[in-house]
């Protein structure tokens, strides 16, 4: 039997045709291209179209129809001259604009899935209820009970992209650093540093305020691929925001956001007795403020969107002054009635500062500068103020104290007073001998020196691991509850 294929019966058609005109003696013996076709039947008489090709149905042959799937584009300017429904691809992905749903993102391809995934990201492009595989076991991270294989459940790790590490160490994530600054409500240009994780790999190591080298990478991307707890820091008098970066630097490493604003006219470069009354009394706002300003540069597009939670709050670590600091928005209280008497005795400072609580703080002789987002207190060798007393017994989060027995700006005698009055709040408290004020505050000794004192390496290492395991504690981070506070020959924990 025979067979005849499209081609085939298209010339036979057309030798049917030819036929008949011949018989009928109306074709002209005219082929003005040579295509083997006469001009009365070639849809294409200036071009060579032997097959008669026309995609449209136009009655134009496509090897001369500038617009072949007549969708009014040109096929000069159609990147898909055969496709009515296509014309462009903007981000030449191989798909056109109407079908592409990123047509604009180069970075982004077409998704054929339909997850809203590009396919050039997209670990399961041809599965529309999974696109990302965290650690690569073939299992999307919606099916995955532990995305980031390390043994503990996404429903409790604090972390579940990352994989854990332990918490007697550095952290699992990079570190980066900001110097940034900020408007306060109260008209204060504060200047703030901000550690965090981050996934580079490669930069130049910050150095603050061009004085103190640190190992982090400055201005490096944020990781936000997870939500990140806070920790905010309060310095000394005088000191700078970076005092105890170390510290700061290895909670980021963990994977805290970590901030530390400067304290006006505390610091070591703009400390100004004259308004040490005003200072003193505003460095909880100082506080306060640079969490609001932590929280709007979350809700915003920019480097820290959605990088945390606002409503779970922050832990507070403070340093000599930024200790007592770290008190007041705990909980501590200021009662007037404890600045009387040295105020009696001409002590203009107290004087001053007995003013300023009265005329802008005090409400029937209490002053209060409580945050009661705040989780948790990390007091450094904390100074009391010399005008906390009484309000101590206030503050309402757990608490740790870590301080040395050879202090002389806030001597021991003064923090085991610090100690008593916070009663049951006090957790933990670590005193280190042969260590002083500067412990853990490295820019103390670099100024005034440490000599002859417990190296200053070791006193940084016990407070990275001390304070890790307290906050990881609080957090009730995976597996926490079986780490001890590190026991050293050089440390005597209270009980």
């Amino acid at each position: 039997m025979l067979k005849l294929s499209c081609s085939n019966t298209m010339h036979i058609f057309l030798f049917i045709m030819i036929l008949t005109a011949l018989i009928s003696g109306c074709l002209t013996s005219n082929d003005t291209d040579g295509d083997g076709l006469f001009d009365d039947i070639d849809n294409c008489i200036q071009e060579s179209n032997p097959s008669q090709e026309d995609f449209d149905g136009d009655g134009q042959g496509d090897a001369c129809d500038q617009d072949d799937d007549s969708d009014g584009v040109l096929d000069e300017l159609d990147i898909f001259p055969f496709n009515s429904d296509e014309s462009k691809d903007s981000d030449n992905d191989g798909y056109g604009d109407n079908e592409d749903v990123f047509p604009n993102d180069r970075s982004e391809s077409h998704d054929s899935d339909g997850d809203g995934y590009g396919d050039n990201i997209d670990a399961f492009p041809n599965y529309g209820l999974e696109w990302s595989d965290n650690d690569g076991d073939n299992i999307g991270d919606n099916l995955d009970d532990d995305d980031d294989n390390d043994g503990i459940l996404d429903i409790t790790d604090q972390f579940a992209l990352t994989p854990f590490t332990s918490l007697n160490s550095e952290g699992p994530f990079n570190v980066g650093s900001m110097e940034l600054s900020y408007m306060s409500p109260r008209g204060h240009e504060i200047t703030i540093q901000v550690w965090y994780p981050t996934n580079d790999i490669t930069g130049d190591n910050v150095v603050y305020d061009s004085t103190f080298g640190d190992s982090g990478l400055e201005d490096a991307l944020p990781d936000c691929s997870e939500l990140r707890p806070v920790a905010m820091y309060s310095h000394g008098f005088p000191s700078i925001r970076w005092g105890s970066s170390f510290l700061m630097s290895h909670l980021a490493s963990h994977g805290f956001i970590s901030v530390a604003p400067d304290h006006p006219h505390m610091t070591i470069w703009d400390i100004n007795i004259d308004y040490f009354h005003q200072a003193i009394l505003s460095m909880p706002s100082d506080i306060k403020d640079s969490f609001d300003w932590l929280i709007r540069q979350n809700g915003i597009s920019g480097p820290f969107e959605n990088c945390i939670s606002p409503n779970e709050g922050y832990a507070m670590i403070g340093q000599s002054t930024g200790g007592y600091n770290s008190m007041l928005l705990s909980g501590a209280e200021i009662l007037t009635s404890d600045l009387e008497d040295r105020c009696n005795q001409e002590e203009l400072v107290i004087c001053k500062i007995k003013d300023n609580l009265e005329n802008n703080y005090s409400n029937n002789g209490i002053s209060q500068f409580k945050d009661d987002r705040i989780w948790g207190a990390l007091l450094l060798s904390p100074w009391n103020g010399s005008i906390l007393d009484q309000g101590i017994s206030k503050v309402g989060v757990p608490t740790m104290i870590l301080s040395g027995n050879l202090d002389d700006t806030t001597t021991i005698t003064e923090v085991n007073n610090t100690a008593f009055s916070l009663g049951n709040s006090l957790i933990y408290y670590a005193i280190l001998n042969n260590s002083g004020h500067y412990a853990f505050a490295p820019i103390g000794c670099e100024a005034y020196g440490c000599e002859g004192l417990l190296d200053i390496e070791i006193s940084t290492k016990f407070a990275n691991q001390s304070a890790i395991i307290f906050l990881a504690g609080l957090l009730n981070w995976p597996n926490s509850d079986e780490y001890s506070l590190p026991v050293e020959e050089f440390v005597e924990w209270q009980t």
